[in-house]
């Protein structure tokens, strides 16, 4: 039987020019067992897990000292190369690890450069594509899937390989929570394989029952580690101008080429002063439809009227006006070399004062970073700089794709109140998430999506505090309901 690897980390320190990451950070951690490092956006979370697998200091440049013991022998700044049969990562930038054409051919793709027999990689395919629920997508275009499914098939790719450690950044970003609880079984599936996991994440929930050390990452400021945002009773005040019909959405349906439709005979009304959290599955149609909103795809059957124009027959640029969309993935809208710049970029085009980008960046809290490369922010970083360029744009319709990606629960109070602030105004925002905790403490109505559909439109409580409706849905529950399940399982 093949001895249990151990991997030791010993007084690790990391710094970009000087300025400290972490500081004498130690651990252990034996085959078979998972970890869960927990931190703050930018905490340091990512810049341990480029240390553990060799992109610091190899690619990323950054002073690093301490140890990396591997079996005992030190692997700090060995290249990725050299690593990647020990100890292998699921990036947070997780579209940069996807190579092939299809799902199948992109697990294949590193397997066969593995050298392994043929029906070695068909026994290690299925058993992801099974694990991972990617059976049904195993010949879809890559290209075509949703955030979720594609971060959920970099996942099923690495695990392919068959590490002795497997590092995971960020890998509940954007699973809906049919992905998680898969999450959650391909780590036991790996502990009983003997390999270890180390998950670097924001928050633990849905992950605990996998776990078997939870540690934090820099904790000078936060000391509650179960710490989850708990919808409250909201006392903002509401809109008080005239309700406007802002977007209608007519028996609208749309398919990617040659694919099956993705929507299917949506009709939907968006009104002034409402914030509308989508929800649903990976793969359910929600990226869709927000691009059908603004404009950047257009309906194969139907319509899409944004303040009456038919988005048929107007550009995204026209459209731009109105409708300011903050896609999941930031690092897709990032082109200036400066903070300042990116959040500018929007004013120049459509003439608008300056001044609206230095606001919209004071607001996000990242005025201080101004003359700093966007490149150099922190994922959770670069999503409230997305926020803030299209915030500078004064749209009348603020669509945000996933928002809480990389926030701690400082940055989500934040951009929780600047959503309620903009519904203050008479602005329309649609938030599409997972996070349940979240679309209970900000929206107005939930829509939920399903196999391309409107399944649902109702208000939160009746939605995400609906035992029945989460489970038919697949949704993730909210804090107060999973604790009610974890007491009533005890019991």
């Amino acid at each position: 039987m093949e001895a249990v690897s151990l991997l030791s980390v010993s007084n690790l320190c990391c710094s970009y020019d000087d300025k400290p990451i972490f500081s004498n950070f130690s651990f252990s951690l034996r085959g078979g067992e998972a970890l869960a490092v927990v931190g703050q956006s930018g905490s340091g979370k990512t810049t341990l897990a480029y240390c553990l697998t060799g992109i610091i200091p190899n690619i990323v440049q950054a002073k690093v000292t301490g140890e990396i013991l591997l079996n005992k022998k030190n692997i700090l700044g060995k290249r990725p190369s050299e690593l990647i049969k020990d100890i292998n990562i699921v990036m947070q930038s997780y579209e940069a690890q996807i190579f092939g054409l299809s799902v199948e051919e992109d697990i294949r793709f590193g397997l066969e450069n593995l050298g392994l027999e043929e029906d070695e990689i068909k026994n290690r395919v299925e058993f992801v594509l099974k694990v991972l629920g990617l059976e049904k997508y195993r010949k879809k275009l890559t290209r075509n899937l949703s955030g979720g499914l594609k971060q959920r098939l970099v996942i099923a790719s690495t695990v392919a390989m068959n590490p002795k450690f497997l590092v995971m950044d960020e890998p509940t970003s954007n699973l809906d929570w049919k992905g998680i609880r898969s999450l959650v079984e391909i780590v036991e599936a790996l502990k009983e394989h003997n390999v270890g996991v180390i998950l670097l994440t924001r928050r633990i929930k849905g992950l605990e029952a996998c776990l078997d050390k939870v540690i934090r990452l820099n904790d000078e400021q936060n000391n509650n580690l179960n710490y989850e945002h708990k919808p409250i009773k909201r006392q903002e005040k509401n809109f008080e101008g005239k309700e406007e019909l802002l977007v209608e959405l007519q028996n609208v349906w749309f398919k990617y080429e040659d694919d099956d439709f993705s929507i299917k005979d949506v009709s939907l009304s968006l009104k002034s002063g409402k914030v509308y959290a989508i929800m649903g599955s990976n793969g359910s149609g929600k990226t869709t439809l927000i691009k059908l909103i603004n404009g950047l795809i257009k309906p194969k059957k139907g319509k899409v009227l944004v303040l009456g124009k038919d988005t048929r027959k107007h550009s995204v640029a026209e459209l731009a006006r109105h409708v300011a969309i903050v896609f999941q993935d930031p690092e897709k809208q990032i082109t200036f070399d400066s903070v300042a710049e990116e959040a500018a970029f929007g004013c120049k085009n459509l003439g608008l004062p300056l001044s609206y980008a230095y606001e919209a960046l004071e607001v996000l809290k990242l005025k201080e970073k101004s003359l700093s490369s966007p490149l150099a922010l922190s994922t959770g970083e670069k999503v409230r700089l997305s926020i803030a360029s299209a915030l500078a744009m004064k749209p009348k319709l603020l669509i945000l794709d996933e928002p809480t990606t990389g926030q701690d629960e400082v940055t989500l109070k934040l951009i929780s109140n600047l959503i309620k602030s903009l519904k203050e105004e008479g602005k329309t925002i649609v938030v599409v998430t997972h996070d349940s905790d979240f679309a209970l403490s900000v929206a107005d109505e939930v829509l939920i999506m399903y196999e391309g559909m409107l399944a649902v439109r109702a208000a939160p409580s009746e939605v995400l505090l609906d035992e029945s409706t989460l489970e038919k849905f697949e949704l993730e529950p909210p804090s107060c309901i999973q604790q009610k399940a974890f007491v009533r399982d005890v019991l």
